[in-house]
């Protein structure tokens, strides 16, 4: 069985098989209430190209969505870009592009399938340019690792690959088609497992979305989804968060983004050899690589890592309140990491303690109480 039929394919019927019957099962289409899930919330929320970094920020900082997320990009320049920007305000992710080794691809969906970090950028390159050709931004990367670095083929995350427990799907770039938007929003929602789409819409991708939103309709009575607008995200929230927002984004510069395209794809190569190596001793081994590691120069600032109160509406902390129970309820409450601390003693040497608790040898005296009084006088005037 394959999901599509490639000259590979082709070469391996022709050598094990004869007499073939081939049977094409057509896909499902025809009917959108069978193709558009019924338990995913899909939602938008309009603004500009340049103003997509700042709301993403909020939604994802001030806790508006499930976690884990999928975000989906274009482009790979904007999946690192991303990445780049949300890293300066401690929210670590990691990227998955056609770039990457196979071995790194397979790490990295299998530590975010077991939950080792809750933000994955997605590059859906059937919706670019860059399926066709490199980037010309990858001279940094040396002449052994531009051989190796070309575009696999047959790389998609929009189909074939298969995430688990995604709690929403997040559109930074809208896709094209109508049939991209449907197959992106299928990642989350599965084995009818409750999931939410946030489709963040620029006035150039207004179309599309009518597009969208003309397949779907809005007909309660047959059962079928509509997209409506993101309603836990107030303008005051979004303005709060705008000057620290836009002066991080000034840093995250075309430079910044090529050399930690060339630098994280350096990395990958040689740790995909590691991995070949480790997981043929050790196949259940998730945690040799992080692959969320922080991709910049400078760490984070600690000031933007937390947003203070004062820059919350109370409509904002509600929504944020709901958002944070609905989590508990669902047992997404993301403590399998941290774990019930420990209580450490000062002294950590077991040793000294169990030492310390030894009684004090009392000296031996015979006699009567008169020769006990003089002990303890000569104890004195020692």
């Amino acid at each position: 069985m394959s999901a599509t039929s490639s000259a590979d394919v082709d070469k391996l019927k022709k050598l094990i098989l004869h007499n073939p019957f081939i049977l094409t099962l057509p896909e499902v289409g025809n009917n959108k209430e069978e193709i558009i899930p019924k338990n995913v919330q899909q939602f938008w929320i309009s603004c500009s190209a340049s103003a997509k970094l700042l709301y993403i920020l909020a939604v994802l900082k001030l806790g508006l969505v499930q976690k884990k997320v999928l975000i989906f990009t274009n482009t790979i320049d904007m999946s690192f870009r991303l990445k780049l920007f949300l890293e300066k305000f401690g929210i670590r992710s990691a990227v998955l592009n056609p770039e990457l080794p196979q071995n790194s691809r397979l790490h990295i969906l299998e530590e975010f399938n077991a939950g080792l970090f809750d933000y994955l950028i997605a590059t859906d390159l059937s919706q670019s340019k860059e399926k066709d050709e490199l980037s010309k931004e990858s001279n940094a990367v040396s002449r052994k690792s531009r051989k190796r670095a070309k575009l696999d083929s047959e790389f998609g995350v929009v189909r074939g690959i298969d995430f688990k427990n995604v709690f929403t799907v997040i559109n930074f770039e809208m896709p094209h088609s109508v049939e991209g938007y449907v197959h992106r929003i299928g990642r989350t929602g599965r084995a009818y497992n409750s999931g939410a789409s946030v489709s963040l819409v620029s006035p150039d991708e207004m179309y599309t979305l009518e597009e969208i939103r003309s397949f779907v309709g809005d007909d309660e009575n047959k059962g079928t989804s509509s997209i409506a607008e993101f309603p836990l995200l107030t303008k005051n929230a979004v303005e709060s968060l705008r000057y620290r927002a836009e002066d991080v984004a000034k840093s995250v510069t075309r430079i910044a983004v090529r050399e930690s395209r060339a630098q994280d794809l350096r990395n990958e190569i040689l740790n995909s050899e590691k991995l070949k190596a480790h997981f043929e001793t050790n196949p259940r081994d998730l945690d040799l690589l992080k692959h969320d590691k922080i991709l910049s120069k400078n760490e984070p600032p600690p000031h933007l890592r937390d947003v203070p109160d004062y820059l919350l509406d109370k409509p904002t902390k509600e929504a944020r309140e709901m958002v944070k129970l609905a989590r508990d309820a669902m047992g997404n409450n993301n403590n399998r990491r941290k774990g019930p601390k420990r209580k450490l003693r000062k002294d950590g040497d077991p040793l000294k303690a169990l030492a310390s608790k030894r009684p004090h040898k009392v000296r031996k005296t015979g006699g009567s109480d008169g020769n006990n009084s003089s002990d303890r006088q000569n104890r004195k005037k020692n």
